[in-house]
């Protein structure tokens, strides 16, 4: 009963079947019909793999460089005189000499002695870093190991390297130490960029962060840091903390997320520079609350080494001979 419903096998059966294919089949090996052309483009676009393009994310300059200068020169006038006339910084003569001539500063330092806070023109210097919980930026480990090596063609901070210069004003105390760094080449290298702004990722003066701070300061000695805290902990000479000298750096733990977040160069008497979260490059006490709780120890390296670029880029220490 049902085989009689079914049509007549005649010509008439053909153009029926003929009439009834798809749209898509009268259209011509490899095209497709507009609609399905444009479907397919839609999707492609939505659902496409993303690009592999990495876009470098924005961070904040922090610091206020005419406050953060003068706090950190008034530092080093007081806590490391026989560093601060090697760049002109006026100090107080020892007794029997004759009298240094010293102006006053426009607007005065004042100390909160309670809250440990400075104050020039009204504004508030606090010595530490930032917390996890106050940076905007929310560095995280990530950051630190996307960091970028510091451009090769950043050189108008280069400084000639001395070899050797015999005494301090007859004192006969060298201004270069046993492994080789020139006090008088760093000091002027630390005093031309103090208050220059911190920036995340930053190698510039418009702003810089601790490791490329440190290392500016020793490619004022044509010496070759690797880029980042971390990487520049693991490849100096461990040093006790009552051994530190001249040029050594010191590293802290500022960070949950990562050991080694925040490096300085020692300069001497408990007194560091480095390029602070908060204020940008200037000078600390390692003495001070927050550095000493965060302290986790110093490094040296061999300025005198011929071959420590080299030695760096293969991933290798200096060893002091």
């Amino acid at each position: 009963m049902l085989l009689a419903l079914a049509p007549a096998a005649d010509n008439g059966s053909a153009a029926y079947a003929k009439a009834r294919k798809p749209a898509s089949a009268k259209v011509s090996k490899g095209k497709k019909p507009a609609k399905v052309a444009k479907a397919t483009k839609k999707k492609k676009g939505r659902y496409a793999k993303k690009s592999r393009r990495h876009y470098r994310r924005t961070y904040t300059l922090r610091g206020n460089p005419e406050v953060t200068r003068r706090v950190a020169s008034q530092l080093l006038m007081e806590k490391l005189p026989e560093l601060a006339v090697l760049v002109d910084l006026p100090v107080a003569s020892p007794v029997g000499t004759e009298p240094v001539p010293v102006q006053a500063p426009a607007q005065p330092i004042q100390t909160d002695l309670s809250s440990g806070l400075r104050y020039v023109n009204g504004n508030a210097y606090q010595d530490s870093e930032l917390d996890e919980q106050e940076d905007p930026d929310g560095i995280s480990e990530a950051d630190e190991e996307e960091l970028e090596e510091i451009p090769d063609d950043i050189n108008y901070f280069y400084k000639e390297f001395t070899t050797y210069m015999a005494s301090l004003n007859g004192s006969g105390e060298s201004l270069v130490t046993y492994n080789g760094a020139d006090k008088q080449t760093l000091m002027e290298a630390l005093v031309d960029w103090l208050g220059t702004r911190y920036l995340f990722g930053g190698v510039t003066r418009t702003g810089i962060d601790c490791s490329a701070f440190t290392g500016m300061m020793y490619r004022s000695l044509n010496y070759k840091l690797p880029r980042t805290a971390a990487m520049q902990w693991g490849v100096g000479l461990p040093v006790d903390r009552n051994e530190l000298q001249f040029g050594d750096l010191v590293f802290f733990n500022t960070r949950s997320a990562v050991y080694v977040s925040h490096v300085g160069m020692y300069l001497g008497n408990g007194m560091f520079a480095h390029a602070s979260s908060r204020n940008g490059v200037t000078v600390s006490s390692l003495e001070a609350d927050y550095y000493s709780s965060h302290y986790i120890g110093g490094r040296r390296y061999d300025f005198n080494s011929v071959a420590t670029t080299a030695s760096l880029e293969s991933g290798k220490g200096n060893s002091l001979q």
